[in-house]
């Protein structure tokens, strides 16, 4: 199941920008907490619902509110209620692993013949027919990292490897192998390997090789997901993205999306710059 900014409805849906109602919001906001020992995952939840109309539906059980819940790398797909306002689901180990998606959704499962809150559009000249099982009103999509994936050091995922095709000074990235692998010449290549084993020499690779590197990568995975999502450096380095809110696939800044991913890498030359003075 998927939902989109376009599907539209034959009946007044809250969410996603559709307009179907004057005023009111439906927002949820999740927290997970893991069980490193056991690798089960608890997934707990605050609705907020500002829409009067659906609350008492809600109230009254005639709509149910839960989230729509998608992994692709354990095949898990399932709609599950959540109890209201708060609390709280429980997965079993194994269910969940790598990039979850969440949707919360409210579906009705009592049909109302003529239902007018006083806050549809127009358009639908209300009152309103809605009928069992019909969605009224869906959430952003939420999208969590599971595992220890993206606890990682996101250097772990890169390897530098010696090339004679490159010059001297420049630096050229390969994602077609097992890790993100950064190609440079002999001389390039020794002088990175000894600024990484010196202490201040850490922040200005961090700066001058990784922070590129990465602007390089989410440039590449900028509408073109699906063709890496086979490398093994995929999981790892979309679970670091997950965890720091960087969604790749969108058309934010790629050189803010590369300082999150490396936790403001500036700040670390100004660190040693203070030291030296």
């Amino acid at each position: 199941m998927r939902f989109s900014e376009e599907t539209r409805y034959p009946h007044p849906v809250l969410g996603l920008g559709s307009g179907d109602f004057t005023t009111g919001g439906f927002e949820v906001n999740f927290q997970v907490i893991e069980d490193a020992t056991t690798g089960g995952l608890r997934l707990e939840h605050e609705i907020t619902l500002t829409e009067a109309g659906i609350i008492e539906l809600v109230k009254s059980g005639s709509a149910c509110v839960g989230c729509f819940i998608s992994c692709l790398d354990t095949f898990y797909t399932d709609l599950r209620m959540m109890p209201w306002p708060k609390g709280c689901l429980d997965f079993a180990p194994g269910k969940l692993l790598s990039r979850v998606s969440i949707r919360p959704v409210i579906w009705m499962v009592k049909s109302v013949a003529s239902w007018n809150p006083g806050t549809i559009h127009p358009e639908f000249s209300p009152p309103v027919e809605i009928n069992c099982g019909d969605i009224i009103a869906i959430g952003d999509e939420d999208i969590i990292s599971v595992g220890q994936a993206k606890l990682l050091a996101i250097e772990s995922i890169f390897e530098l490897v010696c090339s004679p095709e490159v010059e001297i000074g420049k630096l050229q990235v390969d994602l077609m192998r097992d890790k993100i692998t950064i190609l440079a010449s002999e001389e390039t290549h020794k002088t990175i390997l000894l600024l990484r084993e010196r202490t201040e020499g850490k922040p200005v690779v961090l700066n001058g090789i990784y922070l590129p590197v990465i602007m390089e990568v989410l440039d590449a995975l900028r509408g073109n997901l699906s063709q890496y999502e086979t490398q093994r450096w995929y999981s790892p380095f979309m679970a670091r993205c997950d965890s720091k809110g960087v969604d790749p696939d969108s058309s934010d800044s790629i050189l803010e999306n590369a300082e999150k991913l490396l936790d403001a890498p500036i700040g670390s030359l100004s660190r040693l710059v203070n030291e030296v003075v």
